[in-house]
């Protein structure tokens, strides 16, 4: 893959590092970070201006994306120097503070309600390939009718060959990134009210810098488990815009492809 420009480099990591030193010197809510995850673009114009040489570059989503990594070196600094698992359930009556236990409390709520199918990962998962399937499908029977080229095409015969299928292409496309976008929203409502749980909790235990080794092991897990919220919040965004970059970079049937649902164009 070929390497991102040095001028989008400087610039995404520009913005990265000051969302991170946000993130890391002013305790930034974790609920704050949630909010700060990107919509999917609203067409697919705006989705690919987003991508350079197959990677997201897009500002926000770069700064969220690093604000994550710096939000889990701090967890794994509390919880010894590694990454807490997220455990199936945690306990509640434990020797340490008042607050400390009221979060192991709300901690344990969350778990008992994802789990198996109910878990966040699993639920989120069934819908986005639901979406790729249903979408993908209507895309892979586009790509096959229309007449190979090479991308960006530049045969003419070929252009006014296919462009009364690109038209369609380009509709179904529209549809799908407007579904993605329903998809965010609804999920980010839905799963929000677990972010601000979260952080009322962990703030009242001092985020769980100056409790037992067992009250830190739970605050830092609950707190790994919303930083997974946030990731998966992200997921959406991030399928949206390869799935749209993968389609519009054109296809025709030959080589499966798991990021667009539907196949990838063949070098020529």
């Amino acid at each position: 893959m070929m390497l991102i420009s040095s001028l989008l480099i400087r610039r995404a990591l520009a913005i990265a590092l000051c969302f991170a030193a946000i993130a890391v010197h002013a305790a930034t809510p974790l609920s704050d970070l949630y909010s700060a995850v990107p919509r999917p673009p609203a067409d697919v114009t705006e989705a690919l201006t987003w991508v350079s040489d197959g990677e997201i570059v897009q500002a926000k989503f770069v700064a969220v994306a690093a604000a994550l990594a710096a939000e889990r070196a701090k967890i794994a600094t509390l919880n010894g120097g590694t990454m807490p698992s997220i455990p199936i359930s945690v306990a509640t009556s434990i020797p340490d503070s008042v607050e400390v236990q009221a979060a192991a409390r709300s901690f344990a709520d969350y778990l008992a309600h994802a789990q198996g199918d109910a878990a966040p990962k699993a639920v989120l998962g069934k819908r986005k390939r639901w979406l790729q399937a249903a979408f993908g499908r209507s895309q892979l029977e586009i790509s096959r009718s229309m007449a190979p080229c090479d991308t960006p095409c530049t045969d003419t015969a070929v252009i006014e060959a296919n462009k009364r299928l690109v038209s369609r292409r380009d509709y179904e496309l529209k549809t799908e990134i407007r579904a993605w976008n329903a998809m965010f929203d609804d999920w980010k409502t839905k799963q929000f009210g677990a972010l601000i749980a979260a952080d009322t909790y962990i703030e009242a235990a001092g985020g769980g810098a100056a409790t037992t080794a067992q009250g830190r092991s739970i605050i830092a897990s609950y707190q790994a488990a919303m930083l997974d919220e946030i990731e998966l919040l992200l997921s959406i965004t991030k399928l949206c815009v390869l799935r749209a970059e993968a389609i519009v970079n054109g296809l025709d049937g030959s080589e499966p492809d798991a990021i667009s649902g539907a196949t990838k164009k063949a070098a020529k």
